[in-house]
Order: structure tokens, then sequence, then C-alpha cells
């Protein structure tokens, strides 16, 4: 099964919440961000998180978008994976994080309903990393803006990867609505 499109970004999490949603549903949804910490991933339909770990480093993602369902990928060894929803009625895709505030932003081949797999490894060792740094940082005699530089250059390795495979499925409710 060939992939449509592909999309790759770095994000710093946002208190440890990365955002992906449609770019008319900016407006955070608190109960599905409550429950990205009990499933890492959550969604309302139109707005996926991911929770993160840590919210120093960066984090990759990666979207595909395939012909039909994602196949299975031997290579690609998970920590865990979630199935999601995205409704994008308008096809644009946004990607938010705290750094930076966009972390990216692209066009789905078509809009409407994809189902999906967002899958994830590195998150313990990002929150590692980033206990690592808390400790370099509190312990270091820190004679020049050098040495934090150097503490925080030390910290800076991506660990952290989120894939995020769709494939279209339907209209969205809202362009039905509208023929």
């Amino acid at each position: 099964m060939p992939i449509l499109f592909e999309f790759r970004t770095e994000a710093r999490p946002d208190n440890g919440l990365i955002e992906v949603y449609d770019s008319d549903a900016y407006l955070t949804n608190s109960e599905a961000v409550r429950q990205s910490w009990d499933t890492v991933v959550a969604g309302t339909g139109t707005q996926i998180y991911l929770r993160s770990l840590q919210s120093i480093a960066p984090a990759e993602i990666l979207v595909r978008v395939w012909d039909g369902p994602a196949p299975a990928d031997s290579t690609w060894i998970a920590e865990g994976e979630r199935s999601t929803v995205l409704d994008s009625p308008t096809g644009e895709v946004v990607i938010r994080a705290f750094a930076p505030d966009i972390a990216g932003h692209f066009q789905l081949p078509r809009s409407g309903v994809y189902e999906g797999r967002v899958s994830w490894k590195g998150r313990h060792e990002a929150a590692a990393q980033e206990a690592g740094l808390h400790a370099e940082l509190s312990t270091a005699e820190q004679q020049s803006p050098a040495d934090t530089d150097t503490i925080w250059a030390a910290h800076r390795e991506v660990l952290e990867t989120y894939r995020i495979d769709l494939w279209w499925t339907s209209e969205s409710e809202d362009d039905e609505d509208e023929e």
C-alpha cells in the first residue's frame, strides 16, 4: 500500500502536550487533554492530543497518509499505540506545541475523516533526559553562561517520536451537510 503523503517536524511539548488538529478546530478540549494523561493519545475527532512525559527536548512528529489502512511495519518497534480519528473538513492540519508555537501545518490529500493509528517510542528516555538536565543544572557551579549552555546542549537530543498513520475513510459531516 503506497504512502500518499508524509510530513515530519519537531516540536517541544507545551507542558507535555502536542496538539494535531484541523485548522478550524483550534480551541483546546480540556476533557481530551485530561484523557491524554492516561492514554498518551486522546482526541475529539477534529483534534488529537499527544502526551509527552517531558517538556524540554523536541519530539519528532511523523505524519503519514496512506492509500488505505496502514500496513504493519516490523522495522518500527513502538512502545505503544492507539487508534485515532482525525476529521479534517478543511483538509489543513496544524501541529502545535510550545516551541515553536506552530510546529508545522500541511494540506491533506483530501478533506474528510481519516482513521488512524498513533504509535510512539522514546517517551521514557526523553523524561530521563529531562530529569538529568534538572539534576545537572541544580548541582552545577554555574560560573558563566557558557556552562549553562553546555549543559543545555547536552540534553537537546531528540529521543521521543510520535508516528501518526492516517487513511481516508469518508467525507466530513460538515461536507455532507453542505451538499
